[in-house]
């Protein structure tokens, strides 16, 4: 009997777990986990100024034990709001209910009556966009 057989087992089922794992890993990325609102809150860029007129940091006002964000941005049309953990984003786009869009671990509760319905579309799909090739829901960028 060849003793180094069931070392080679081992071997063998310990690579595959291991690729497992890492195809996992890949998979599961999502480039938006660690998009920064800076460059919301402090924007030049016209296009972006229009969609967020005001754009302001307000992560200190408005993120709290109840709305754990770590950071969030305001303005006149809308506020942006980046969790650590996706259950959190996921649980504050459930509370902002018809007024808000997750992406990713950031979500974007509009203001009443501040952007229109192609204008929120238009920001939602730069957002959604934002370091992934295919949206959550399946849209190729």
């Amino acid at each position: 009997m060849n003793r180094s057989r069931p070392l080679l087992l081992l071997i063998g089922a310990l690579v595959g777990a291991g690729t497992v794992w890492a195809a996992g890993q890949v998979a599961t990325h999502d480039g938006r986990e660690h998009i920064d609102l800076a460059g919301w809150a402090e924007s030049r860029d016209a296009w972006d100024r229009e969609m967020m007129p005001g754009a302001r940091w307000a992560t200190d006002e408005l993120c709290s034990d109840e709305l754990p964000c770590d950071q969030a941005v305001t303005s006149d049309t809308l506020t942006m709001y980046r969790f650590d953990d996706h259950a959190d984003a996921v649980a504050a786009a459930r509370w902002f209910a018809g007024e808000a869009h997750k992406s990713g671990w950031i979500v974007v509760r509009f203001e009443p009556g501040g952007l229109d319905a192609d204008q929120r579309r238009a920001f939602v799909g730069v957002l959604d966009c934002i370091n992934v090739g295919v949206t959550e829901d399946g849209v190729e960028c």
